[in-house]
């Protein structure tokens, strides 16, 4: 007897096993299957077959976090992980304002309470910003001034929204908070007895279960099906129960996400004092970390990382996961690495680099919250953290390219937007980051993979470092390209400096000591000035040229030239080196008599240098690529 072969997903596949499978019975061996009734009947349970097998993959895929679709079905696996997908995030900004009162205030202090507003314009568009909280303050004289200084006030856009919920027999949670642009760090939950009672009680959000008791006043955040986000309060048993009678009062932020990002001018909305009173605002940095509520896509990718950490930091990826859940529109990058890895080693403190994203800045309000809420709550006891400014090395490169006119359409102008195309691509997908390697070969390869035309590709890189140094006085320079370095290859932009009173328009050059021969090219080297006419001035400094150390004791420089506000001091790479790795700052000696080597630290961001030839800075191309057709020889 046949058998049925229901093992196809395609309708028409399903329906001619069926058919196969009905031609196999006896009854039905006469049967034209295509023009007959019962054709129909296979379309009904071709379509049946189908749909159960479609609804069984669906419901398979949206078990699993990797392969769910729909936005419920991977928030209630993160939950199963224990993690509550971000919210919207309100922009913020740090602001410092005094206020000096008018004759008719007579008070010693004053106060900014959290419902004062303020607001700011961007792109022709008003948004209202609030303090985080109430802040009080003396009457205090600074430079001869008396006034009510209020510094470091961090203010929070959005519009503030307060939502009550009476407990009762038939609803005691959880309360669902009816607006979707919620910021749920604004979130602020207090309980009222009854009605008829003043008192509030405020309860604070927990993430865990971990000291947890029948009294403490705590509640939990979920997203719900609906996407909106409710609080859930104790049993009883793991947190305080609600009673019967009590009032629940939730106010916050309903934010703009990212729009108000960079507003740096802001006004108040009234008076703090009195009428006839002076005000000054000046903000400290400008607006940043607004961004929308978290995607699937960074669902999918922070929850397994945060159920790693078990809302502990201790690895270096606990810390980089926490950070970048608690920042993630302002911090584009994190690498973070154990005072023990250091060279020499710096025991019981841990090292953060954050890069910011392009645009925003790593203010100190930042830094100090991520030391609050990741590293004092979460971190050992004992761990001392130390944050560490990026520091960024400009790629530039000088590329030769090989082409067969025979077998393309392209010209040659676009043969070099191709290849110019693909380098762009390459920096956007594997550097301009923390922690990330310039692999020569990778590089290589995708600028010949550019066009099926190229026959040969000859790549050039170089490092450069931009020094912006003070220009009222002496000062020193030192700097490093962290990788080895030829000789004689050292060059700078113009720029002005003072020996004697007297101003010379000078560059940057290198001179290796004579003990610096090939093919090794280890040693030491001296940095000169040289004018526009070739005239060598003094030595002003020495490089490493197996470090990569530029060490520069004094020198004096009063201005720049072409618009710049820095100095690009670029230098080719040891013939032997191809690849720059942002590796830790461990020491890499290959020989016993070799020199030591140390790689790039963990806080050096690999970029693309953006240089336009200027041949008033004397700045070149930071990437100038040369395409030529190839040359047959009979």
């Amino acid at each position: 007897m046949a058998q049925a072969n229901l093992t196809e997903l395609d309708f028409d596949n399903i329906k001619q096993d069926l058919k196969e499978y009905l031609q196999g019975q006896a009854e039905f061996s006469d049967y034209d299957f295509e023009g007959s009734a019962l054709s129909v009947l296979l379309d009904i349970l071709a379509y049946n077959t189908h749909y159960n097998a479609m609804l069984s993959h669906m419901l398979a895929n949206e078990a699993f976090l990797d392969t769910a679709i729909k936005r419920t079905s991977v928030v209630s696996i993160a939950k199963s992980l224990g993690y509550t997908p971000r919210s919207r995030r309100s922009a913020f900004s740090t602001i410092s304002l005094y206020v000096v009162p008018g004759n008719t205030y007579t008070s010693t202090t004053a106060v900014l309470p959290r419902s004062y507003s303020f607001s700011g314009t961007r792109d022709g568009k008003t948004y209202t910003f609030y303090p985080e909280t109430d802040h009080t303050v003396s009457l205090e004289t600074r430079n001869g001034v008396d006034a009510f200084y209020f510094d470091d006030i961090v203010i929070k856009e959005g519009t503030r929204v307060s939502n009550n919920f009476i407990v009762s027999t038939n609803i005691s949670g959880p309360f669902v908070l009816p607006n979707p642009n919620i910021d749920t760090t604004s979130i602020r939950v207090r309980v009222r007895s009854s009605g008829t009672s003043a008192v509030f009680e405020t309860y604070n959000l927990n993430t865990t279960i971990l000291d947890i008791t029948s009294t403490t006043k705590a509640y939990w955040l979920e997203e719900n099906v609906d996407g909106l986000f409710v609080v859930k309060f104790g049993d009883g048993v793991l947190g305080r129960a609600l009673a019967n009678g009590n009032i629940v009062t939730i106010d916050y932020l309903t934010c703009s996400a990212s729009a108000p990002n960079s507003i740096s001018t802001f006004s108040r909305s009234g008076v703090i004092t009195s009428a006839s009173e002076t005000v000054r605002i000046t903000a400290t940095a400008p607006a940043v970390g607004g961004t929308v509520k978290e995607t699937i896509a960074s669902i999918r990718k922070n929850a397994p990382r945060y159920n790693q950490t078990k809302n502990r930091a201790v690895t270096s990826s606990d810390y980089s996961s926490l950070i970048k859940e608690l920042y993630p529109s302002a911090i584009e990058s994190v690498t973070v690495w154990g005072g023990e890895e250091n060279d020499p080693p710096i025991y019981g403190k841990v090292f953060i680099s954050l890069n910011p994203v392009t645009g925003t800045s790593i203010t100190q309000t930042i830094k100090d919250d991520i030391i609050n809420r990741v590293v004092t709550p979460k971190a050992p006891v004992a761990i001392i953290p130390e944050f560490v400014d990026p520091e960024y090395t400009f790629i530039s490169l000088r590329a030769n390219i090989v082409y067969n006119n025979k077998i393309t359409t392209l010209t040659r102008g676009q043969i070099e937007l191709a290849a110019n195309n693909a380098i762009t691509e390459y920096f956007n997908n594997n550097l301009n980051s923390l922690n990330k390697n310039f692999y020569y070969s990778r590089l290589h390869n995708a600028i010949y993979n550019s066009s099926a035309s190229i026959v040969s590709v000859n790549l050039v890189p170089y490092v450069q470092k931009r020094i912006t140094p003070t220009t009222t006085r002496q000062d020193s320079l030192n700097f490093t390209f962290n990788t080895k370095v030829q000789p004689r290859e050292l060059h700078s932009t113009w720029f002005n400096v003072v020996i004697n009173r007297a101003t010379f328009k000078v560059k940057l050059i290198d001179e290796p000591r004579s003990g610096v021969v090939g093919p090794l090219y280890s040693g030491i080297g001296d940095i000169r000035l040289q004018k526009a006419d070739g005239t060598k001035l003094r030595k002003i400094g020495t490089i490493d040229y197996d470090t990569g150390k530029v060490s520069i004791s004094e020198i004096y420089i009063s201005g720049f030239y072409g618009g710049d506000t820095f100095i690009r001091v670029t230098t080719g790479l040891h013939d032997d080196t191809k690849d720059i790795k942002t590796s830790i700052l461990t020491r890499i000696s290959p020989e016993s008599t070799s020199a030591i080597v140390p790689a790039p630290s963990k806080n050096t961001v690999l970029k693309l240098d953006d240089s336009s030839l200027n041949a008033l800075s004397g700045a070149r191309s930071g990437v100038k690529i040369t395409a030529s057709v190839q040359v047959e020889v009979d």
